[in-house]
C-alpha cells in the first residue's frame, strides 16, 4: 500500500471504463460492484464519478488541478509549492470529462451529463486563462515559478501540455496554429523530448527531473511514451504526415535510431531514449513503458482510423499524403473485419466512403453483424 498521491490517477480511471465500455458494448460494467482501496464498495460508476469529484475538489487558485506529488511524469516534483497546479492533468481531466459525458447521454443520464460539460468549459476556460503562455501552454502554475514558460529558468516547453491541449480542443483556431508550430519546435532525430531545454542544474521548483542528466530521461530525454501522446494530437488536427514521421521515429530498430545504437530489442518499443552526448541514443525501459500501447493507438486509431464507438467502429483515417492504401483486420465484439483504406486523392483528412460485403453503406459506422463470419470493408478516402 503506498499513499503517495500521484494526481492523475483519477484521470486514468475515467478513460479506462470509458473505452473498456466503447470496445465491449457492456453497460453492465458500470454496475459491477469494486472494493475501494481504503474500505467498502462501490459501483464502477461510483467509482468514476469519485475519480471526477477527486479532480474537482483537488482545484488549486487558478481552478487547475493541482499537482501533488507528481502528475503523470512522476519526476516532476514541485517542492516549493504545495500548491501548485498540473496543466498537463487539467488538460486530461477535460479531455476525460467530454468522454464521460457522452457516455452519460449514450445510457440516459442527461443530467450527469450536463454537469460533465459545465465542469469541461470550466476547467477549458481556465487553462485558456492561466496557463497560456503567448504560443504554447505552460506545464505547471505555481507561486514560486511557472514551469514551461518562456519566463522559466531552465527548461521552457513541455511537449505534453500541448499534445493534450489539443486532445482535449483547449486552444482556439487563433491558439492551435501556434500549439502545433511550438510542438514542431521540439522535433528530434529519433523523436520528441519531453521537455527543452534540458534543466542544467538541479531546481527544488521543478523536482527530482531537473536532478538528471541533461538529455537523460525526464530531463530533456526523447520521451517516446510522450511521443505516441503527439501522434494521436496530429491525428486529432489532421496532419497525417506529422503522425506517420513522429511514429516512424519511434518504432523499435528504427532508421533514425537503430537498435545497433539505441541497444534496445528490436521488436520492443522503448520509453526513452538520451540525448545526453555520453550516452545519445541510448534506450532506457524498453518493457516498462506504456510507449507500446500508444503505438498501437497511434497507428490503429489515429492514422488508420478504425476507432472503436459506443454503436460499433467508425472509420476516419488520417493518412499520410503518400500512402496509396492500406489494409487492416479488426476482430470487435466478434465480428471480424477485412478493411482495405485506398487513398486515390493522396489527401489527410476526408470523407469516407464504405462499402461492406459489396454494398454501400451510409456514413462511417460499420454494421454489427455477430455472425462469426469475416466481413469486407472498402474504404475510399475522398476530398
Amino acid at each position: 500500500y503506498d499513499d503517495t498521491r500521484y494526481s492523475d490517477q483519477p484521470f486514468w480511471i475515467i478513460w479506462s471504463v470509458v473505452e473498456l465500455i466503447k470496445e465491449t458494448g457492456d453497460y453492465s460494467l458500470l454496475d459491477m460492484e469494486i472494493e475501494y482501496q481504503d474500505g467498502g464498495s462501490g459501483t464502477m460508476l461510483e467509482h468514476v464519478k469519485a475519480a471526477v469529484n477527486r479532480l474537482i475538489e483537488d482545484k488549486g487558485a487558478n481552478g487547475l488541478v493541482r499537482i501533488m506529488f507528481a502528475d503523470w511524469n512522476d519526476a516532476l516534483n514541485i517542492t516549493t509549492d504545495p500548491e501548485a497546479e498540473s496543466v498537463m492533468l487539467s488538460e486530461q481531466f477535460c479531455y476525460g470529462l467530454r468522454e464521460l459525458s457522452a457516455l452519460m447521454r449514450v445510457v440516459g443520464d442527461q443530467d450527469y451529463s450536463h454537469y460533465l460539460t459545465t465542469q469541461y468549459e470550466l476547467l477549458r476556460d481556465a487553462i485558456n486563462e492561466a496557463a497560456w503562455d503567448g504560443n504554447w501552454y505552460m506545464r505547471a502554475l505555481s507561486k514560486v515559478e511557472n514551469i514551461g514558460s518562456k519566463d522559466s529558468k531552465g527548461s521552457k516547453i513541455y511537449i505534453n501540455a500541448q499534445s493534450w491541449a489539443i486532445l482535449a480542443d483547449i486552444p482556439d483556431d487563433e491558439k492551435l496554429p501556434k500549439v502545433l508550430d511550438s510542438m514542431d519546435s521540439m522535433e528530434h532525430a529519433f523523436g520528441f523530448p519531453i521537455n527543452m531545454p534540458p534543466y542544467p542544474e538541479y531546481s527544488p521548483n521543478v523536482g527530482r527531473m531537473s536532478g538528471m542528466l541533461p538529455g537523460l530521461f525526464e530531463n530533456g530525454g526523447v520521451y517516446c511514451h510522450a511521443t505516441g501522446f503527439k501522434i494521436i494530437a496530429d491525428c486529432k488536427a489532421g496532419r497525417g504526415e506529422e503522425a506517420l514521421r513522429t511514429l516512424k521515429k519511434i518504432i523499435p530498430d528504427s532508421e533514425a535510431n537503430p537498435s545497433t545504437q539505441s541497444g534496445a530489442e528490436p521488436y520492443v518499443f522503448t520509453n526513452c531514449y538520451s540525448i545526453h552526448p555520453k550516452f545519445y541514443g541510448k534506450s532506457y525501459q524498453s518493457w516498462t513503458t506504456g510507449t507500446s500501447a500508444w503505438g498501437l493507438m497511434s497507428l490503429y486509431e489515429g492514422i488508420l482510423g478504425i476507432k472503436r464507438d459506443y454503436d460499433g467502429l467508425r472509420i476516419d483515417p488520417c493518412f499520410p499524403p503518400e500512402w496509396s492504401s492500406a489494409e487492416i483486420y479488426r476482430e470487435f465484439r466478434g465480428n471480424q473485419y477485412h478493411i482495405s483504406i485506398t487513398n486515390p486523392e493522396h489527401i489527410s483528412k476526408g470523407t469516407v466512403e464504405i462499402h461492406v460485403d459489396g454494398h454501400l453503406i451510409s456514413g462511417s459506422l460499420l454494421p454489427l453483424f455477430d455472425d462469426g463470419q469475416l466481413h469486407r470493408v472498402e474504404v475510399t478516402l475522398k476530398p
